[in-house]
């Protein structure tokens, strides 16, 4: 036991150090956020559930778990801007955090845009958990679980204090730029929808010891991929299901404290490893050299430089994704009285940041060399590149002005920067409770169940989450 919990505390010091809570968590805004997936998550599985104990041979539990979920505070927010501020300073004429002219935004001649720009990143999820379980000979037993479930996600962008307006039409606003329709791809436009069915989670276990004070299996871990993956089509997109097959294995383990006419009290752990491998998915980058937010500027072909274009749209790409690593440790205290059960947890849970390698060779230049535009050029009318320009540069001189270079420097596959694209690690703490009544339906056993769950994510890359669920066990 001693070298049990020893080994624990040394993967909860690799996963803080590793995810950053210990050595600083980077600034860098990501193009993409990849939710956690109900159907891997040890809490939503084991709640009401784990504490059963198939006796006997061909045993079953079916379980449906009506849930709600919905993302809370303000890390989603933070997780998109640049270098995590909650608000951006739009000043056309290059002295805020953001320039207007990257998104077409040109107000009238000697005024300049100015905005205050921010998100309300909110995630809601709702739907249904199944969960299947069974009692085989030779004591192994078998699991299945997933979820039918839709989710809306919404960036709820706002765009206050704004002065002179835009003359371009369709770009009156930076609001206005994001959704427009000559931007393929990050589009920032009301509500997303999507429904469908998570990951499928199949283990196969045995038990090699039990007695009436301990039970503990060993398992191993198989997850279905369901999903299509991203499309990068709308930034912070709907996500349900995932295009990557998962491995992994794991134990569980009851300790039964106390068992007589007052009740039962009982101790339940599960320790769960999955690696998901590499699947094709679709990702939006910025640069190296013109830093966040660079894919939300403006490109030029070299065949006409005055014709700009949002540089997303060459930016793009396909790409192999590999998530990697998943730890989760779970920890509750199940206690019984008659027929009601009630239950405390607490689950640590740890993703590793994507590895992300691109599929092509080349951006997609429909047959010509694309740079970055050359906004002081256009308006001197000799333009060229601006290599080394960011978000933030206007073309008003002496105030941050874009730097044209000589001559026409073209961006290549190299100058890709593949963090961008990539989801972070996440690291979050859980705990839950819930409270259960059975009670016999002919020759079965129904319990129903009511649930609450809070989950804080230890920097802006994993957000804070409170869901609830009930259960609807039948044991037969």
């Amino acid at each position: 036991m001693k070298n049990i919990f020893k080994s624990i505390f040394i993967i909860l010091i690799l996963c803080l150090y590793e995810s950053g809570t210990l050595t600083g968590n980077s600034c860098y805004p990501r193009s993409i956020f990849v939710p956690r997936q109900l159907s891997y998550n040890p809490i939503l599985e084991n709640a009401l559930v784990l504490d059963a104990q198939l006796t006997e041979p061909w045993n079953y539990i079916f379980s449906v778990q009506p849930i709600y979920t919905q993302s809370i505070g303000s890390k989603l927010q933070q997780y998109f801007t640049l270098n995590h501020q909650c608000t951006l300073d739009v000043q056309e004429n290059g002295s805020g955090d953001v320039s207007s002219l990257w998104f077409k935004v040109i107000s009238s001649d000697d005024t300049f845009y100015t905005s205050q720009l921010s998100f309300r990143p909110k995630r809601y999820t709702y739907g249904g958990l199944l969960y299947f379980a069974a009692q085989l000979p030779c004591n192994f037993h078998i699991s299945i679980n997933t979820a039918v479930i839709s989710t809306r996600n919404n960036m709820h962008i706002r765009e206050k204090n704004v002065q002179n307006l835009g003359t371009v039409a369709g770009y009156d606003t930076v609001t206005e730029s994001f959704s427009n329709s000559a931007r393929l791809f990050g589009r920032i436009c009301g509500t997303r929808t999507k429904t469908g069915l998570d990951d499928i989670q199949i283990k196969v276990a045995y038990n090699p010891y039990k007695n009436e004070c301990l039970y503990w299996d060993i398992y191993g871990l198989f997850g279905i991929p369901t999903g299509n993956g991203s499309k990068a089509c709308y930034l912070f997109e709907p996500l349900v299901g995932s295009k990557h097959v998962q491995l992994g294995f794991g134990s569980n383990g009851r300790w039964n404290i106390m068992n007589n006419d007052c009740g039962s009290w009982s101790v339940l752990s599960e320790l769960k490893y999955r690696y998901a491998f590499k699947g094709t998915e679709r990702r939006s980058f910025d640069l190296t050299n013109n830093g966040q937010w660079s894919r939300n500027m403006l490109f030029v072909k070299e065949s006409n430089k005055y014709v700009t274009y949002p540089a997303i749209n060459s930016l793009t790409l396909a790409t192999q994704v590999t998530p990697k690593s998943s730890f989760d440790l779970y920890l509750a205290t199940h206690f019984d009285r008659k027929s009601w059960n009630f239950e405390l947890g607490y689950n640590l849970w740890y993703r590793s940041a994507e590895k992300v390698a691109l599929c092509c060779k080349q951006l997609p230049a429909v047959g010509a060399r694309i740079g970055m535009a050359d906004l002081t050029g256009i308006a001197a009318q000799n333009p060229q590149t601006a290599s080394t320009a960011n978000i933030s540069q206007g073309v008003q001189p002496g105030v941050n002005q874009v730097t044209s270079d000589t001559a026409f420097i073209p961006v290549t596959i190299s100058d890709i920067n593949l963090l961008s694209g990539a989801q972070a690690r996440s690291l979050s703490n859980s705990v839950y409770g819930s409270v259960g009544y059975k009670f016999d339906v002919k020759c079965h056993t129904l319990q129903v169940g009511l649930n609450a769950a809070y989950e804080r994510g230890s920097s802006v890359n994993t957000p804070d989450n409170i869901t609830t669920w009930l259960n609807l066990n039948l044991y037969f």
